[in-house]
């Protein structure tokens, strides 16, 4: 079995979690908070062809979901053991850009029936848990979506074609050799100075993709400007940071408010829950979140914490100050280049968003 540093980390968080039982809650810096933590009763797991339950009690019980039948029993110290093996195994393999082995802990893996290394998902929940929520005093079940430090940072929002925004270029008609040369530019800070030097300049004129500016209209009318306004901030190379961003647009005056920071960043959180927690730019979002856990993240120590959407602040404090824009490949999503059309020239931008760690 082959998977990247995400895919075993997934399986990580399976060992490492039936091997403590307990789950805590991080605050907006992803430190462990002791005293908020929730108890780990079971974690649910969808395969190619079957669905097992990894019980937790003295020892873990494997239990076959559709019949309720123990598959077999499990000591919590082997799981101890190769939470430790696979860490270490990560540890190792932390530069690898593609998928490795890791023979001995897939070993153990298939002794206790995994078939797969991730969870068979069609959702944004990489992992199902039952919990013992300890504030309330009651079992639940959820489901999480997993980000790992252990590797290369994950992405929040994936590029495609469906996220290109259309720009239209104000101040000056380019012509060939000015396009040639823009062009020819590699980075777009030098695109946008160049632009800047013959008088010209860019303003958001729409979404590519109808779907994207409704999800985005879903959070307020004014966030597909607002968004195309930090991408526009972002490769003119003033930052890359999403908070830094909000705040420089909020001073732009692309909205009208009592106190635009303050309207603008909580606006930008509520996005990135969005985006998080289930809306993608090519389907119709229906306000309705899909990892309804929240967020595990695997930390570069190994542990695991959580943003459970009961905790809302810390979670979306998390990613308003972990993440940042990124440029994705200009050829697969097609933007970058200058065109012309009904006697108007046009700029296409596309960005992802990361996390920083």
């Amino acid at each position: 079995m082959t998977g990247n540093i995400g895919e075993w980390s997934e399986l990580y968080t399976l060992f490492k979690l039936l091997a403590d039982g307990k789950l805590y809650a991080a605050d907006a810096n992803t430190n462990k908070i002791p005293e908020i933590y929730y108890d780990v009763l079971k974690v649910i797991r969808a395969q190619k062809s079957d669905k097992l339950e990894y019980c937790r009690e003295s020892e873990v019980k494997i239990v076959n979901a559709e019949n309720g039948k123990v598959i077999c029993s499990v000591p919590i110290e082997k799981f101890i053991e190769q939470t430790d093996i696979l860490l270490n195994g990560l540890k190792g393999q932390k530069k690898a850009k593609g998928a490795f082995e890791l023979p001995e802990v897939w070993s153990f893996a298939e002794s206790i029936k995994c078939k797969t290394l991730k969870a068979k998902s069609q959702d944004k929940a990489d992992i199902v848990l039952m919990v013992h929520d300890i504030m309330c005093g009651r079992d639940d079940t959820f489901g999480f979506s997993i980000k790992s430090q252990l590797g290369s940072p994950s992405t929040l929002f994936n590029a495609s074609g469906a996220t290109n925004f259309i720009f239209k270029l104000n101040g000056h008609m380019m012509t060939e050799e000015e396009k040639s040369i823009f062009h020819g530019y590699k980075y777009f800070k030098d695109k946008f100075d160049y632009l800047k030097s013959l008088g010209g300049s860019v303003e958001f004129f729409n979404t590519e993709n109808e779907i994207l500016n409704f999800n985005l209209k879903m959070v307020m009318p004014e966030m597909p400007k607002v968004f195309a306004e930090m991408m526009k901030v972002y490769f003119e190379g003033q930052t890359s940071s999403v908070s830094e961003l909000t705040d420089i647009v909020a001073g732009s005056n692309v909205v009208h408010t009592l106190d635009n920071k303050v309207f603008l960043r909580h606006k930008v959180k509520e996005l990135l829950t969005n985006i998080a927690l289930g809306m993608v730019p090519n389907t119709l979002w229906t306000g309705d979140y899909e990892a309804t856990g929240g967020y595990i993240i695997v930390k570069e120590d190994g542990d695991v914490v959580c943003y459970h959407i009961y905790n809302h602040n810390a979670f979306k404090n998390y990613l308003y100050a972990n993440t940042r824009f990124d440029t994705p490949s200009k050829s697969k999503h097609g933007f970058g280049t200058i065109y012309e059309k009904d006697g108007e020239q046009y700029l296409k931008l596309n960005v992802q968003i990361r996390f920083l760690k």
